[in-house]
């Protein structure tokens, strides 16, 4: 924080957009499937938690089903936050002062960088 500020700041928010989004359309792609059987698990315990009865998962339709982009979200986001948290802090560390540096020739940083 003390070299690059908020340019570290920038490129780490950055890199934590690009991959939640990328994790978000892997889940997508992948494994929609087990996100709507995990939906259905949860729903059919707040349900039996409540006194609501919950229709038993039909395996034949369950990938007819698309998960809601909540639970999606929830899943990508614990994915994003524990799995993922090295990779992004690596790439933070090394594309940061590449990353001044390019700021500064463009003129739109006016600090003084390390060489």
């Amino acid at each position: 924080m003390k070299k690059y500020g908020y340019v570290g700041i920038g490129v780490y928010l950055t890199l934590s957009a690009l991959d939640l989004a990328a994790t978000m359309a892997v889940i997508n792609v992948k494994g929609a499937g087990k996100v709507v059987e995990m939906e259905h698990y949860v729903m059919g315990k707040v349900k039996g938690w409540v006194g609501m009865e919950h229709p038993p998962l039909d395996k034949s339709q369950l990938y007819d089903h698309k998960p809601s982009l909540t639970s999606v979200f929830v899943v990508a986001y614990g994915i994003h936050k524990t799995a993922l948290l090295p990779v992004r802090l690596s790439l933070t560390a090394a594309i940061t002062p590449a990353v001044a540096r390019q700021l500064k020739n463009w003129g739109w940083l006016k600090s003084k960088l390390p060489k």
